[in-house]
C-alpha cells in the first residue's frame, strides 16, 4: 500500500486549495460533444483542443526552452537495452527518464510510459508495483520506450508541455519511427496519457488506465483536485476529452473495484467516448478492458492493442 501513502501525501502537498464545499457537476457544460456527423465533430475537436491549450497556458505558460536531450550509455536489461536520458523541461528543469530500445537499427515504434501520483521512472519498470513493469513489458515487445519522472504540480495538466517534449525527444532519436508513437499510463499517468494524445496528434495510439471516468464519477469520491485547473470543469464532461483522440486507436483500462473511479461512472464515460468515435466513423478504434481488482495496470489487452495499433501504421 506504499503507492496509496505516496498518493495521499502528494495530493495533500499539491492540492491548490481546500474546497469549502463539494464541487458539483455543472448544470450545463460550455462545449459538450454535440455532433451527429463527422462534419460537425471535426470542428468541435479543434475548438475544444484549442481551449485546452488556453487552460494550460493560463496556469503554466509555454516557453521556448532548448530541449537538450542527452541519452546515456545503454546496458543490457533482460531482453532490451536500457539507458538514462535527460532533457530540459518547459520550465528549465532537468527531467530524468529511462530510455529503452531493442537490439538492431530500427526504426522501431515507441511508447511514452507514464507514472501517476507518487511515482517515478523506476516504478513503471518495477513488476512488483501497481504499474506491473509496463515500460519493461513494452520494451521486451520491441518498442523504444521513454519513461520520465514528472513532478506533481498544483494542476496535473501543467505537465502538458513536458509531455509533448517527450514526443520531441523521441523525434530526435534516429532509431525511432516518428509515425508510430504511442502513450500509456496509469492513474495520473492515465490522465496525462489522455492529455498528451488529445492535444498532440503526433501520438498515434493511447492506453488510458485507471483514469477515464465521467465528471460525476470523478467528483463522487475523494480525488486529488489537481485534475481540475480553472476552466476545465465547465468545458465538457472530462470523459469527452478522450474524443479528441479519435479516430486514432484508444484503449481504456478500468478496474472493477477501483476506489478512485466507480465502475458505473467509467461505463457512463466510455459510452460518451464511443458516441464520439462512432460519429467520426471510428467505432472500431476504441475499446475498453474491465478486469477484477483495484487501482492498478492490467496490460492483458494493452500490450497487443498497441502492437496492433502502431504496427498497422507501418
Amino acid at each position: 500500500m506504499l503507492w496509496l501513502v505516496s498518493f495521499l501525501i502528494a495530493a495533500a502537498q499539491a492540492a491548490p486549495a481546500v474546497q469549502a464545499a463539494p464541487v458539483q457537476v455543472p448544470e450545463k457544460f460550455q462545449m459538450p460533444f454535440p455532433a451527429t456527423n463527422a462534419d460537425e465533430a471535426g470542428p468541435w475537436q479543434q475548438t475544444v483542443r484549442a481551449r485546452l491549450f488556453e487552460i494550460v497556458q493560463a496556469q503554466n505558460p509555454r516557453k521556448d526552452t532548448p530541449l537538450d536531450p542527452k541519452p546515456g550509455q545503454f546496458a543490457d536489461a533482460d531482453g532490451f537495452q536500457k539507458a538514462p536520458l535527460t532533457f530540459t523541461g518547459n520550465e528549465g528543469q532537468t527531467i530524468d527518464c529511462w530510455l529503452t530500445r531493442p537490439d538492431g537499427d530500427g526504426p522501431f515504434p515507441a511508447i511514452v510510459c507514464l507514472h501517476g501520483h507518487g511515482g517515478d521512472r523506476d516504478l513503471v519498470h518495477d513488476p512488483t508495483s501497481i504499474y506491473k513493469g509496463l515500460a519493461a513489458q513494452f520494451a521486451r515487445r520491441g518498442f523504444v520506450t521513454v519513461a520520465p519522472t514528472l513532478a506533481h504540480s498544483p494542476y496535473a495538466p501543467n505537465q502538458l508541455w513536458n509531455l509533448m517534449r517527450l514526443v520531441d525527444v523521441l523525434h530526435t532519436l534516429p532509431y525511432v519511427d516518428k509515425t508510430r508513437i504511442g502513450v500509456a499510463g496509469l492513474s495520473m499517468g492515465g490522465e496525462w496519457s489522455m492529455w498528451l494524445a488529445a492535444c498532440d496528434t503526433r501520438v498515434g495510439a493511447a492506453v488510458v488506465s485507471g483514469w477515464m471516468c465521467s465528471t460525476e464519477g470523478v467528483l463522487r469520491v475523494p480525488n486529488c483536485p489537481c485534475w481540475m485547473p480553472p476552466g476545465l470543469l465547465e468545458l465538457c464532461d472530462i470523459a469527452e476529452v478522450h474524443i479528441l483522440i479519435a479516430p486514432r486507436p484508444l484503449l481504456i483500462e478500468s478496474a472493477i473495484s477501483d476506489g478512485c473511479f466507480p465502475i458505473d461512472a467509467t461505463q457512463n464515460g466510455f459510452d460518451k467516448i464511443v458516441r464520439g468515435y462512432t460519429t467520426l466513423g471510428a467505432a472500431q478504434n476504441v475499446r475498453r478492458h474491465t478486469f477484477p481488482g483495484g487501482h492498478a495496470w492490467s496490460g492483458e489487452q494493452a500490450y497487443p492493442f498497441l502492437e496492433n495499433a502502431l504496427n498497422s501504421q507501418h
